[in-house]
């Protein structure tokens, strides 16, 4: 539909997402679409010192913000980028104002997922929900404490059976390069990967200069995608 649609002088940028398929309720995509790791690492974070608490009011922005400048760090030294740069980027991207507002405005519709190991904040993201469709928009955590309890594992298992809950047909888990570690574990849930073409025009050509700008420049701090 949107492709008959688009006026003449449109450039298509192909933009991969991966989505859970909701039909059927949470007994059907626990059983059917979990991988069986996933379902492991569910029960080893049930087993552990692992509380989770849900917050739709804002109250958790402060320790998810905390969480994602964590994260900066870690994701920096994974793709070999300097942390100064990661830092501005990152925070340009998703300044901490940002999440204040959108938590702010959609309240019940902005639910923050934190999970704590032994009281410390280890993982969090952040699901926006409306109408059929959940999605996840941001996702933070500390890996030291949260990757060897599973703590994701059980953060998007309640997650997911919120969204079903709440009447969701839909759990979209957002774009990610495929063959990476992070497109493997949201292919662990269940989620398909789709792709959604964006359409933009414009005067003066500067997409196509920025791309080349962006690949010069990875490739010479050695940049990896996550």
């Amino acid at each position: 539909m949107w492709t008959r649609a688009v006026p003449a002088g449109f450039q298509e940028d192909h933009h991969t997402v991966h989505v859970l398929d909701l039909d059927g309720g949470f007994d059907t995509i626990w059983e059917r679409r979990f991988h069986q790791s996933v379902r492991r690492g569910v029960r080893r974070a049930e087993r552990s010192d692992v509380d989770v608490e849900v917050d739709r009011t804002g109250r958790l922005v402060p320790e998810f913000y905390q969480l994602f400048e964590q994260s900066i760090v870690r994701w920096a030294a994974r793709q070999h980028e300097p942390l100064a740069l990661a830092q501005w980027r990152r925070k340009r991207a998703f300044p901490r104002e940002r999440l204040e507002a959108v938590a702010d405005r959609l309240g019940e519709s902005c639910a923050i997922w934190m999970a704590r190991c032994a009281g410390e904040p280890a993982a969090a993201i952040v699901v926006l929900r409306h109408g059929h469709h959940a999605k996840l928009w941001h996702a933070a955590m500390n890996r030291d404490l949260a990757h060897p309890v599973r703590a994701n594992n059980l953060l998007h298992r309640l997650a997911i059976d919120d969204a079903c809950a709440a009447g969701c047909l839909r759990y979209d888990l957002g774009g990610s390069r495929q063959g990476a570690s992070l497109a493997e574990f949201k292919q662990g849930l269940g989620a398909e990967l789709f792709v959604s073409p964006r359409y933009y025009r414009e005067r003066i050509p500067v997409s196509a200069v920025d791309r080349g700008l962006r690949t010069a420049v990875k490739r010479m701090i050695r940049f990896q995608e996550r």
